[in-house]
């Protein structure tokens, strides 16, 4: 055939195979990454009440008033098992794979150069999601309608709306509207966009934090620069005020509502949540979160908003029931000078000790695992409240400080580990009370508006940042893999100590007065340590070694036995499961016997 009929014939396969295309209909365009997931349901709006409920203080003139509904109090409501897988697999499709699988998906082509070194695959091939895991944000806030979030925000124990101090509404009335207090600048003016939500609560502060979830979750957002928002419990009035983050605020750490009478944004709290526990590009995407609003809690040795009244006894069980709602509870969060750090430890041990023994756990038989950020100020050791375990051996093993590394190696700002106490015991209280994490991320933006944003998020609302305040919910995240691997069969200070023995310390991170305990590890922390065994104290056998033969006559037992699981331990003492059936053999059928020989006569 010549060269003129060849190119004829290939002009007719095309074309007849351009025509079958075209009756096909269109090529299909690629698959997202994030297949469709139904719409969550969206709650009724709040209806507006016909005025205000008079009161002893002054009321916002120009502002909407709603009662809370009768239907107030908001279960607590958790994902299915089956949402909760749909929603998984949906962020992670090869969770419980293989480790090379992982690495494909989606979720890691776009974080695992953020991750490097943590090994967060293997926690994930191991089935780990950290689901059931309670994490306390202790921050800005956190944008709660984030999808982030989606199913796994906590509404018992959250802090989410601030109390406006009663001296906010000191003065004469004759003073007001034009000395009206800061809080309510918004709510002056005609056409204000000022809500004020009235409930009668009676102080109390959970009631009130429901209310607080329901108003977001009706209205489908925070406040704007544009809107004021506040609480009022009628029956404490001046004393009952409570004022709403507010969704674009510039203000993010700095001058955290000291004298500022309006909590700042929520995006520095909701990037470090998405890193802890945010299906998208959280390490532990199956974690609960529980928000808690810097300014109501504050530095924890200055007490809190939320602890400061009543006597000794009073903030003690206030504490206690503070960390309670948590398993773990992290502080992106830095404190200043050291001097004042110390003289604050030494008035409380002095004046409120069961309040100082509340907030060291000395007497809790399940302890909170605290998690703190070094800060970012180049120190040669984390910040004075980080760094507690140095001058106080109550908080050895449960609390932990986070350095930061980017691109493997500690970041330029962050603050190092440091040295540790002459009277550190390795073996009671782990290697270091630092370790240290990535911290260069990809993170959840608030309520992101791609008219005022439109290049500092992407159309999933999220951005790239870095810190300490992110190497901390690293950590936080990490520790809620390893405590859902052990079924609650560690406790949290075990787990902690886990994660700290495991950290990787060799090569660079050996130097432990820059990297402490080393870097995080999450396939070493949740694998076994040495052989996994099972047996007694004094007859021991590795459990993958071990084998029951059974004959046939017992059927297949590993039928009767799906669903079971044995558990050995690892040389550290913790439990790892296998399936029973495994651990089962059957005999093989014997070969046909021959008839039995007659008897010899010579030996009869």
């Amino acid at each position: 055939m010549d060269s003129d009929a060849k190119n004829r014939a290939c002009r007719a396969v095309l074309t007849i195979a351009l025509l079958l295309l075209t009756a096909a209909g269109p090529a299909p365009s690629a698959a997202s990454p994030y297949p469709e997931l139904p719409p969550e349901p969206v709650p009724a709006l709040l209806t507006a009440a016909p005025g205000p409920t008079p009161g002893d203080t002054l009321l916002p003139e120009h502002a909407t008033y709603y009662r809370a509904p009768a239907d107030l109090i908001l279960p607590d409501e958790r994902l299915s098992d089956e949402a909760f897988r749909a929603l998984l697999s949906h962020y992670l499709p090869s969770f419980g794979g293989n480790p090379g699988q992982i690495l494909d998906d989606f979720k890691f082509q776009q974080t695992g150069w953020l991750w490097d070194g943590i090994n967060a695959e293997h926690a994930y091939a191991r089935g780990l999601s950290g689901r059931g895991v309670r994490i306390g944000i202790v921050d800005t806030g956190v944008d709660i309608l984030h999808p982030e979030f989606a199913g796994r925000v906590q509404r018992r124990g959250t802090f989410i709306v601030r109390k406006i101090s009663p001296a906010a509404f000191s003065g004469s009335p004759a003073e007001f509207p034009q000395n009206l207090p800061e809080a309510f600048s918004g709510c002056q003016e005609e056409g204000a966009m000022c809500r004020v939500f009235e409930i009668d609560a009676d102080g109390d502060r959970a009631l009130i934090e429901h209310y607080a979830h329901r108003i977001i979750e009706s209205e489908r957002r925070f406040p704007d620069e544009y809107n004021t928002w506040f609480i009022r419990d009628l029956s404490r009035d001046a004393d009952g005020w409570h004022a709403f983050p507010g969704q674009y605020d510039d203000e993010e750490i700095t001058g955290l509502f000291f004298g500022s009478p309006r909590p700042p944004s929520p995006k520095h709290g909701t990037a470090v949540a998405s890193v802890a526990a945010g299906w998208r590009y959280g390490i532990a995407p199956g974690a609960t979160i529980r928000p808690l609003l810097y300014g109501e809690i504050r530095d924890p040795l200055g007490a809190g908003g939320a602890f400061l009244t009543g006597d000794d006894a009073s903030k003690a069980r206030a504490y206690r029931d503070f960390l309670s709602h948590s398993d773990i509870i992290n502080y992106s969060l830095a404190s200043g000078d050291y001097d004042y750090q110390v003289t604050n430890e030494a008035f409380y041990k002095r004046n409120f000790p069961a309040f100082w023994a509340a907030f060291t756990q000395q007497d809790a038989q399940e302890k909170t695992i605290i998690v703190w950020g070094n800060d970012n100020r180049v120190g040669d050791r984390p910040h004075p409240v980080a760094s507690l375990p140095v001058r106080e051996p109550a908080v050895r093993g449960h609390w932990l400080a986070v350095a930061a590394a980017a691109q493997g190696r500690i970041a330029y700002y962050s603050n190092r580990c440091g040295p540790l106490p002459g009277d550190w015991n390795p073996q009671a209280h782990g290697r270091h009370y630092c370790l240290t994490a990535p911290a260069a991320l990809r993170v959840a933006h608030p309520n992101f508006n791609p008219e005022t944003d439109p290049d500092d998020a992407d159309v999933n609302f999220h951005r790239l940042r870095g810190g300490t305040s992110l190497s901390a919910p690293m950590v936080s995240g990490g520790i809620a893999l390893v405590m859902e691997r052990f079924r609650g069969q560690l406790s949290n200070r075990e787990v902690a100590l886990r994660v700290v023995n495991t950290a990787n310390n060799t090569g660079i991170y050996a130097d432990a007065a820059i990297y402490g305990a080393g870097m995080l590890d999450l396939d070493a922390a949740t694998a076994p340590v040495g052989e996994v065994s099972t047996g007694t104290a004094s007859l021991q056998a590795g459990l993958h070694r071990t084998r029951l033969a059974t004959p046939p006559a017992w059927g297949r037992v590993g039928r009767h036995l799906a669903g079971r699981e044995v558990a050995g331990f690892d040389a550290w003492n913790a439990p790892f499961w296998q399936p029973a059936a495994s651990l089962f053999a059957t005999i093989p059928a014997p070969q046909a016997i021959l008839p039995v020989p007659g008897w010899d006569e010579g030996f009869e």
